[in-house]
């Protein structure tokens, strides 16, 4: 089942940036388990933006690659929290839904 048949989901998806690969994902054809996977993916760049995510890219390179990259430029704290706070949202309902 693709994401776009959950109404919250949806409506969560509303609260991220319509540039970023999650909104694309959840907007788009892909399955729970993908949006819960790249949800996973920038809430983890989020959490932390100068870490190593591999091969010598920080977390804030990497979400440049997910649509991130003008916000970022004008990013407050404030921002940061929310979006990792709705993408946490989206992660555990998604993973849910992808078990049913």
């Amino acid at each position: 089942m693709n994401s776009q048949s959950h109404p919250i989901l949806i409506e969560l998806s509303e609260q991220l940036l319509e540039t970023s690969t999650t909104f694309k994902y959840i907007q788009g054809p892909e399955s729970y388990s993908q949006v819960a996977t790249q949800a996973q993916e920038e809430f983890l760049c989020l959490s932390d933006l100068d870490a190593d995510r591999g091969n010598g890219i920080s977390g804030r390179d990497q979400l440049a690659q997910y649509g991130y990259e003008n916000w970022l430029k004008d990013m407050e704290e404030e921002d940061r929290l929310y979006l990792i706070g709705t993408l946490r949202l989206v992660i555990d309902l998604a993973e849910e839904l992808a078990e049913e």
